[in-house]
C-alpha cells in the first residue's frame, strides 16, 4: 500500500508517493499555495494541490492503493482541514489524511523522522521549530506583516527599501536601486510603491527580488551583503530562542543540531555563516547540519509513522535515487 505525501509552500507544492513493499517513490511538482484566510488564498492552494497531484497520478498507478496520506500546508488552520482532505479525494482515493502545518514534515525530512534538532525555515517565510512528544517549540512564523525577518520576502523588502534609500541620497550606494527598478518594469520608486499599495505586486513578486540581493552581494555590493547578513542574524536569533525554550522548559532531551531549510540559505557565504556564527555565541556546541530529505519526503515519513511503521532509509535512498 502507497503513502502519499504532500508539501505546500509558497514556491512550489509538492506531492509524493511512495510504495516501501516494492521500492518506488514518484515525485511531482505543481504551483505553490497561499495562506489559506482568505478566498483567493484557497482557490489558489487547492489549485496547488490538485494541480500537484494531478501531476503525480499521470505519472504511476500506485495511487489505486494510497493508504495514509501526510499534509504538510504552509499557514494552515484547524478549520481548513476537512476542506483540504476534500481537494484531495477529488483527485485520488486515500484510506486516511492528516492535515499539519509545514513546520512537522520539514524538521521529519531534515532529520529522517528523528526530530533530533531545532528546524530553522527560511523560504517566503520564517520560522524556527521544534517538537518532542507533546512539546512544542516555536519562534517566528507571524507571516510577512508581523514577522518573517530573514525570509526572502523580508530580504526583498529590504532591497526595495535600500533603493529608496539610495534614491533620496540618505543611504549607501547600492546596485539594488536600478536592478529593483528594472526587475519592477518602473523609472522610479513611487511606481513600486503605488502597485504595493493597489495590491498589484505580491509578496512573491517581493520574495523573488531576494535572487538580485544575492546576485549583488556576490558583485561585492555592500548593501546587499548588509542585507543577507542581517537576513542570517535574525534566522540565528531564531533557532537561539528555541533552543533557549527547551532549555527553560526541563525535561526535554538535550538538543545541540539545527537544520536550516528553504530556499535562503542557499547563500551560505552571506546568510548561512551569518547564521551560525549568530547560534555559536549563544552556545559553540551546537552544530549546524545540512538537511537530510526535502519536506515531501519528512510526509512520508510522517504518514509511516501514523501507521506505527518505520520507513527503511536504505530502500528509500534506492527509490529516489541515492542517498540525498
Amino acid at each position: 500500500m502507497a503513502l502519499l505525501g504532500i508539501d505546500g509552500g509558497q514556491t512550489a507544492t509538492k506531492a509524493c508517493l511512495y510504495d516501501p513493499t516494492c521500492g518506488v517513490c514518484v515525485i511531482a511538482e505543481g504551483p505553490p499555495i497561499d495562506h489559506m484566510l482568505t478566498l483567493n488564498g484557497q482557490v489558489k492552494s487547492r489549485q496547488g494541490i490538485q494541480l500537484a497531484l494531478r501531476a503525480l497520478l499521470a505519472k504511476t498507478k500506485m495511487a489505486e492503493t494510497v493508504e495514509m496520506a501526510f499534509v504538510s500546508i504552509s499557514g494552515v488552520h484547524k478549520e481548513h482541514e476537512d476542506m483540504i482532505k476534500s481537494w484531495i479525494t477529488e483527485c485520488v482515493h486515500v484510506d486516511r489524511i492528516v492535515v499539519e502545518g509545514d513546520v512537522k514534515a520539514n524538521l521529519a525530512g531534515a532529520s529522517a523522522g528523528k526530530n533530533d534538532g531545532v528546524l530553522v525555515i527560511a523560504g517566503g517565510g520564517s520560522i524556527g521549530y521544534y517538537s518532542y512528544g507533546e512539546n512544542e517549540f516555536v519562534a517566528g512564523g507571524y507571516g510577512h506583516i508581523l514577522g518573517d525577518e530573514g525570509s526572502a520576502y523580508w530580504i526583498g523588502l529590504q532591497a526595495i527599501k535600500a533603493g529608496i534609500r539610495h534614491s533620496e541620497g540618505r543611504g549607501m550606494p547600492t546596485l539594488l536601486h536600478e536592478r529593483t527598478l528594472q526587475y519592477f518594469g518602473e523609472l522610479s520608486y513611487w511606481g513600486i510603491k503605488k502597485r504595493i499599495h493597489a495590491d498589484k505586486i505580491g509578496r512573491d513578486e517581493i520574495a523573488s527580488v531576494a535572487r538580485l540581493v544575492h546576485q549583488s552581494a556576490d558583485e561585492g555590493d555592500e548593501a546587499a551583503r548588509q542585507i543577507l547578513r542581517q537576513a542570517g542574524n535574525e534566522l540565528g536569533e531564531l533557532a537561539v530562542s528555541v533552543l533557549k525554550q527547551i532549555k527553560e522548559k526541563g525535561g526535554v532531551k538535550n538538543v545541540r543540531i539545527v537544520y536550516p531549510t528553504g530556499g535562503v540559505f542557499q547563500s551560505k557565504r552571506w546568510v548561512l555563516d551569518s547564521m551560525a556564527e549568530t547560534i555559536q555565541r549563544y552556545d559553540a556546541s551546537v552544530e549546524i547540519r545540512r538537511p537530510l530529505y526535502p519536506p515531501v519526503i519528512g510526509a512520508i515519513f510522517l504518514a509511516a509513522c501514523e501507521l506505527n511503521r518505520t520507513i527503511d532509509e536504505e530502500k528509500l535512498n534506492q527509490a529516489i535515487g541515492g542517498t540525498p
